[in-house]
């Protein structure tokens, strides 16, 4: 019988295999009772196991790898999300656990080391004065993104899509990290002026058109099929595969019109202003890194409009994501109307919830007006008692 004592638990703990199928847990059995009451506790759990082998084994359902698993979930639903690091972090998930590790022994030691070991990651946080990258940790919602969420919603996947038994799934909730919520950032007036001052009108375009409208970052992005000037709206398919037909400001309208004539299929493009190799696309046809010669217009990219942002931004004193451009648009909404279901509606969110989590702070000002008004009344309440006290 495979029973033992673990310092971090009060209780008696289990590890068995049968036919390749590992079973492991704690009981109830405390740490300070004899080995003999675990051991009980055990072959009733053994019990349990062998019933449920035997059911796998007449399914004839056979055990499936980590990798497999990745590669199939990758190939039936990941490569159609918005992600694009989705698939690098599969594979990384991958070697980090396994990729012989089949998907019913996953424990939860693995995933705790798998986290464990993304928390040593760092992202880039520019340079300092002399130039030399800075870097940064990543943050807790980034790792359970990349390693908790993503590793449960390939297991789910498995059990719930592909028949696969899973036994006993880790505790997720266990492994997921505290989050600190994100602050909505708002990017001022004098900020945009500072990036116009910087950016090209290529970028600046782009931003500019993102601010009015509220997009996400691949939403932005489009393609001419995408633009109908005669009823002036875009057509997306947005977050959670939903499709939107967003209408056009008279200013957005007119910052699609000057993109016509560029290049037939993507909306906005740039001129390259050095030939060098682009670092993450590939030539179709060679499979050698794409070139960008000078001089040249190309579309921008999902990670070309990330580049220049870096330095872009970095040059103008604005320390802001992409992302907060969406949010500005949100926080200028809310505030110009003070109606969230208006606001809702404009960033395509599916719940109102969601608008009232991110941008209800937004209405800290007119809480702060109603406040002055208030107190604007003390004084004349002041003069009514003391007209009552002179009675």
């Amino acid at each position: 019988m495979s029973v033992y004592r673990h310092k971090n638990s009060p209780f008696w703990q289990f590890d068995f295999q049968i036919d390749g199928y590992r079973f492991s847990g704690s009981s109830t059995v405390p740490r300070a009772k004899g080995k003999r009451d675990a051991q009980a506790y055990e072959a009733a759990e053994r019990e349990k196991a062998d019933e449920l082998v035997r059911k796998i084994r007449d399914s004839g359902t056979a055990p499936l790898t980590l990798q497999r698993a990745c590669d199939r979930w990758w190939n039936e639903h990941g490569r159609h999300l918005s992600d694009p690091d989705i698939e690098a972090r599969l594979g990384w998930i991958a070697q980090q656990i396994g990729p012989e590790t089949l998907l019913h022994a996953i424990t939860d030691d693995m995933v705790s080391q798998m986290v464990a070991a993304r928390r040593l990651h760092t992202r880039r946080s520019g340079r300092d004065d002399n130039g030399t990258q800075l870097y940064r940790p990543i943050t807790n919602r980034t790792v359970n993104k990349t390693t908790v969420s993503l590793l449960a919603r390939v297991m789910h996947r498995a059990r719930s899509n592909w028949n696969v038994t899973i036994l006993r799934e880790p505790n997720w909730k266990r492994h997921w990290l505290p989050e600190v919520k994100r602050p909505i950032r708002e990017i001022s007036y004098a900020e945009e002026a500072r990036l116009d001052d910087e950016e090209d009108a290529d970028f600046a375009a782009l931003r500019r058109f993102a601010i009015i409208q509220g997009l996400r970052r691949r939403e932005v992005l489009l393609r001419w099929q995408q633009v109908d000037f005669d009823l002036g709206v875009v057509r997306l398919i947005a977050k959670g595969g939903l499709p939107r037909v967003v209408p056009l400001s008279k200013e957005a309208y007119a910052i699609l019109w000057a993109q016509r004539g560029r290049n037939p299929e993507w909306v906005f493009t740039f001129v390259a202003q050095r030939t060098r190799l682009c670092p993450k696309r590939k030539d179709p046809k060679t499979g050698e890194r794409f070139q960008f010669v000078k001089g040249e217009r190309y579309p921008i990219s999902y990670y070309g409009f990330g580049s220049h942002k870096r330095t872009a931004w970095a040059r103008a004193g604005v320390d802001a994501r992409i992302h907060d451009l969406r949010h500005t648009t949100g926080s200028r909404t809310v505030r110009s109307t003070g109606n969230l279901k208006v606001t809702q509606e404009l960033l395509g969110h599916s719940d109102i919830a969601i608008t009232a989590k991110f941008y209800a702070n937004v209405m800290v000002e007119d809480v702060r007006d109603a406040l002055e008004v208030t107190a604007a009344r003390q004084p004349a309440l002041a003069a009514a008692k003391t007209n009552e006290s002179n009675r």
